[in-house]
């Protein structure tokens, strides 16, 4: 067991005891355990998971972010989390085709405005896809 905490700027989302974390990164979805070695990585939209002994998992949905490991106490740092049944679908829709709908005309956007609409587009997707929408 060891102690994981979920923040996000508006506070903490969760901070408890666990057993395993489950979380997307920039390098694949990864399973923290304890005694866990020392980790510094960015945090990708997805579901995150946390298992407790003898319950049920407890499952958010994530948006960018990181996570820091470090032995027996976890920090996930995101902009965003919470639960998959929270996520505004219609909200997450019109999100996705604006950001489409520029990344059409690329040619007139700079490398800034192209990279933060790929964000919005991927996290969109993401949160649809978590709240069960088919999107491709």
């Amino acid at each position: 067991m060891y102690q994981l905490e979920v923040v996000t700027p508006k506070g903490i989302v969760y901070q408890g005891e666990v057993e395993q974390t489950v979380i997307n990164t920039s390098d694949g979805e990864i399973g923290i355990l304890e005694n866990h070695m020392l980790l510094l990585t960015n945090v990708v939209p997805g579901k995150l998971r946390i298992e407790k002994p003898e319950s049920e998992p407890v499952e958010f949905a994530v948006t960018y972010g990181t996570i820091d490991v470090r032995g027996d106490r976890v920090i996930v740092l995101v902009e965003e989390a919470f639960e998959i049944s929270e996520i505004n679908v219609e909200q997450e829709k019109q999100i996705l085709e604006e950001a489409l709908s520029k990344l059409e005309q690329k040619e007139t956007l700079s490398l800034e405005e192209i990279e933060h609409l790929e964000k919005l587009r991927e996290r969109a997707e993401v949160l649809l896809e978590l709240a069960g929408v088919k999107v491709r």
